[in-house]
């Protein structure tokens, strides 16, 4: 069964919560219990699990309707799609979600690779997760992201939102404390006997007006 990777629109990014009612709908279905089990036993039955993560699915601050939000570097900010800046023509999907039609991008990326959505391998494990997640009630409450080059090892960052501006920084530098709410996970896996590590990204909270994000990996046995 094809999994359809379906067209931005607004509405994609737009309908997510804000981070502190995600983080409320995450507890309440007790995500926990089966994320580094059945869903982090799905990327790597599929091999995936070095080009996707999961996230928490949540919004930063609302978009206009031709507004896409855009990862270049260390800030995410809103781009006009009306424009005619070549710059527009090399960004990415980096973020998706699933909907009852299909994958949805609700997040972009300047200048990043291609993750083959379409292509067999990818298809078999979005039609597994999705099914999961569906059965789990789970499809408005968790979706995928791609994950950079060596992203398992790389140091601990931090986001904060600021106006219409969602910016990251090193762990150790914060502009203001708040509580740590996790909202991105990556697995790995060790095929040292039957052994499954997984990696784990951290996010947090302040108030409406700053978002401060954190990350870190950790290893466990599934």
């Amino acid at each position: 069964m094809t999994v359809p990777v379906l067209p931005y629109h607004v509405e994609h990014y737009n309908s997510l919560p804000e981070l502190g009612v995600a983080k409320d709908q995450f507890e309440a279905a007790r995500v926990s219990e089966i994320l580094f089990t059945e869903i982090g036993m799905a990327f790597v039955k599929h091999h995936v699990e070095s080009i996707l993560g999961i996230i928490l699915l949540h919004n930063h601050f609302l978009l206009e309707p031709d507004e896409m939000l855009v990862n270049i570097s260390s800030t995410a900010v809103p781009w006009d799609m009306r424009s005619n800046a070549k710059e527009l023509s090399n960004v990415g999907a980096s973020a998706w979600r699933f909907t009852e039609k299909g994958v949805a991008p609700y997040e972009f990326t300047h200048g990043a690779s291609e993750v083959p959505l379409d292509k067999v391998a990818m298809q078999l494990f979005l039609e597994e997760l999705g099914a999961l997640l569906l059965s789990k009630n789970l499809t408005h409450v968790l979706g995928v992201c791609a994950l950079g080059k060596n992203s398992f090892d790389k140091p601990s960052t931090m986001e904060f939102t600021s106006g219409r501006a969602n910016i990251t920084l090193p762990f150790d530098i914060s502009p203001d404390d708040g509580n740590v709410i996790d909202a991105m996970w990556q697995f790995s896996s060790n095929f040292s006997g039957f052994t499954t590590g997984a990696g784990q990204n951290r996010q947090g909270k302040q108030d409406r007006n700053a978002i401060r994000h954190s990350s870190h990996s950790q290893h466990v046995s599934l």
